[in-house]
């Protein structure tokens, strides 16, 4: 009789949960703030249990890794609805394991949490003294103020000196001096950096007779200094899709760098979105080297990605490209017309670590289940086959799930050229000139 009114009461608990929320609504005056916070603990309480599909796509593909010899313990699989109640396909959720680039997702959303999507880098140019036509030597120093343009080039570098050539400077008598997180390239260092820069200024025709010092954004005082000139990057959205289509580790690296390293893109992700130090370890923001994630860290990322996304009104594609027509490292996957624009993802590769790594993240749409997050991570095998094997799952998976919903929006970039580090090169420099204490564009 006991256990028969206990499994009447479990039975029965959502509906006396909800009895509670609304005799709470009426009888007990609180703020709003109060009520929506006890609405949603309530709505943890009463959410139903995570459902598990039963599907076979991830049986066949179990058996493939087992006629290849593939070690299981070295796969992790995971693939859920949007809203996490559903879960199609779970294979070692929890192993971490190297995800290569699908990385550079992870640093992708700290950058949007931390910055938005419509942030610009800047970079700007001072002297201690106005540009004047008619003087081929300045008696000023030469700053350059970054805050860590992941795709600032050395083209970009030509541009402004070619600037101050046509206005017909030769010359600083003072020292270049480099402030912030300035970069170039990711593996050099600041030193370096700044001897690269001053090369190039000399190459193009601006001579720096003094020395080269870096120094800290806080000890410059910009209110005593001219303003040269100022860059503006692309919006960080425009960065981020470039970034991950193409898969640019060096972009990714600097942009890690400027959001304070790796250190604390891993303990920003443990602490804003509650993942275990086990669940992620992050050496690189562009996942080079020795990288680990679970396929349920890698879930939990790309759903914070998709929220933080929907608040700024945009979308999963703006930041990863749609398999099978976008440019990238997807362009020649799912190309068929049954999955082609299916999908939106991120491809990892990296055939030097952990006896060969490959991995697939993102987001599909389907018919029965709407959108889902699936998260492939393979390690220890032909990097080849793993791609291949990634693809029939996800196709199997989705021919289960009712096929494709509808194809996602099409819309893809265009780009004339692609470069190896930076293939959005054609930015716009804003040039400003201070003639007698006023500043009009040149």
């Amino acid at each position: 009789m006991q256990n028969s009114r206990t499994g009447h009461i479990r039975g029965n608990l959502p509906i006396y949960l909800g009895l509670l929320l609304f005799f709470t609504r009426v009888l007990w005056p609180i703020s709003a703030n109060e009520s929506s916070e006890l609405e949603e603990d309530l709505a943890q309480i009463v959410r139903p249990r995570r459902q598990y599909i039963e599907t076979t796509a991830l049986g066949k593909w179990v058996k493939r890794l087992g006629r290849r010899h593939y070690k299981l313990s070295k796969q992790g699989v995971l693939v859920e609805s949007l809203d996490g109640q559903k879960v199609l396909a779970e294979l070692n959720p929890d192993i971490p394991l190297n995800p290569a680039s699908v990385m550079k997702v992870a640093t992708s959303l700290v950058a949007l949490e931390k910055l938005g999507p419509k942030h610009r880098f800047v970079t700007q140019i001072y002297g201690d003294v106005p540009l004047e036509s008619s003087q081929r030597s300045l008696a000023s120093n030469l700053y350059f103020l970054s805050d860590g343009n992941p795709v600032f080039t050395r083209s970009d570098v030509r541009r402004c000196a070619r600037a101050l050539v046509r206005q017909g400077v030769r010359s600083f008598e003072g020292d270049l001096i480099v402030i912030g997180p300035f970069s170039l390239r990711a593996r050099y260092s600041p030193e370096y950096t700044a001897k690269v820069l001053r090369r190039i200024l000399r190459r193009v025709g601006i001579r720096i007779k003094g020395k080269t010092y870096l120094r800290l954004k806080s000890d410059f005082q910009e209110q005593s200094k001219v303003k040269f000139l100022t860059h503006h990057s692309d919006p960080l959205v425009k960065i981020l899709w470039r970034q991950n289509a193409f898969s640019i580790n060096d972009v990714a690296d600097r942009l890690g760098r400027s959001l304070g390293g790796a250190g604390e893109i891993q303990e920003f992700l443990i602490r804003e979105y509650d993942l275990n130090h086990a669940d992620i370890y992050v050496e690189k923001p562009s996942g080079l080297e020795y990288n680990r994630m679970t396929a349920r860290a890698v879930i939990q990322v790309l759903r914070a990605l998709h929220r933080q996304l929907k608040n700024n009104q945009m979308k999963m594609r703006d930041i990863l490209p749609v398999a099978g027509v976008d440019r990238g490292t997807l362009r020649l996957r799912f190309r068929s017309p049954s999955y082609r624009g299916g999908l939106v993802g991120k491809t990892g590769t990296n055939s030097s670590k952990d006896g060969g790594v490959s991995s697939l993240a993102g987001l599909a749409v389907t018919q029965r289940h709407g959108p889902v997050l699936y998260a492939i991570l393979n390690s220890e095998g032909d990097v080849q086959t793993y791609r291949r094997w990634q693809d029939q799952f996800l196709k199997n998976l989705i021919k289960e799930s009712g096929g494709v919903n509808q194809p996602l929006d099409l819309n893809p970039i265009k780009i004339k050229k692609t470069y190896t580090l930076s293939p959005w090169s054609l930015v716009s420099w804003h040039y400003q000139r201070n003639i007698q204490n006023s500043q009009q564009d040149f």
